[in-house]
């Protein structure tokens, strides 16, 4: 949070444009230690802000075009900003993703307990992984593209009745399956339950070994 309020201030800043922070209720009560990264000294930025002379207003920021070639020229260099953006301000952590047949997607506290639930589904003989997307705009689609190459299907799961799923599903554009697990009204699942999520909705990704025992067991 300490990290990505840093950032969201310098890329507002960039673009000259809005960044949001998201967060969730579990996050905001949490209390844990924090390392500032050392802060590089920059140059000053050039002057932007309007100072209510005639020399400034070239830094006013209109999107009030009455002429269609002006107002369209104005939204393509919005677009081309917006395009910028999706080059170069993709994150996105990828954990135990490169053998991975089960890919678990999720954010903010649900992240944390994915890489949880993973480890317990390697330690069950299951090829699980995560990507946790930590810009949800620009959203990694090509990052879950690339992981689908291999991936037989990707569960996505939220505190909330599906938001970013809808995210994966495009990215995917039926790629792979996508099953969805949520818990809402302030629950969140545990490492236990993803798991149990996983072996129930995807018995064709468990190991050999480990559907005997299901079978048999």
């Amino acid at each position: 949070m300490a990290d990505l309020t840093t950032l969201a201030f310098d890329l507002a800043d960039r673009y000259r444009n809005p960044a949001v922070v998201l967060a969730d209720g579990f996050i905001g009560q949490m209390m844990e230690p924090v390392e500032f990264a050392p802060r590089a000294i920059l140059p000053a930025p050039p002057e932007w802000s309007v100072q209510g002379n005639a020399g400034s207003r070239h830094n006013l920021i209109s999107s009030i075009f009455l002429e269609p070639d002006n107002m369209e020229k104005h939204i393509r260099k919005l677009e081309a900003k917006y395009q910028e953006a999706e080059r170069n301000e993709v994150r996105y952590e990828s954990w135990r993703t490169e053998d991975a047949e089960i890919v678990l997607v999720g954010y903010g506290i649900v992240g944390r307990i994915l890489k949880a639930a993973v480890e317990l589904a390697r330690a069950r003989g299951i090829a699980a992984g995560l990507l946790r997307p930590i810009s949800l705009y620009p959203f990694p689609a090509q990052q879950l593209r690339d992981l689908a190459r291999h991936a037989k299907a990707f569960a996505v799961v939220e505190l909330s009745t599906g938001q970013m799923i809808d995210d994966v599903r495009l990215a995917l554009a039926g790629a792979a399956p996508i099953e969805f697990f949520s818990r809402v009204g302030g629950n969140a699942p545990s490492a236990e339950d993803v798991l149990a999520f996983i072996e129930r909705t995807f018995p064709t990704c468990l190991h050999p070994c480990h559907q005997e025992e299901l079978i048999h067991g």
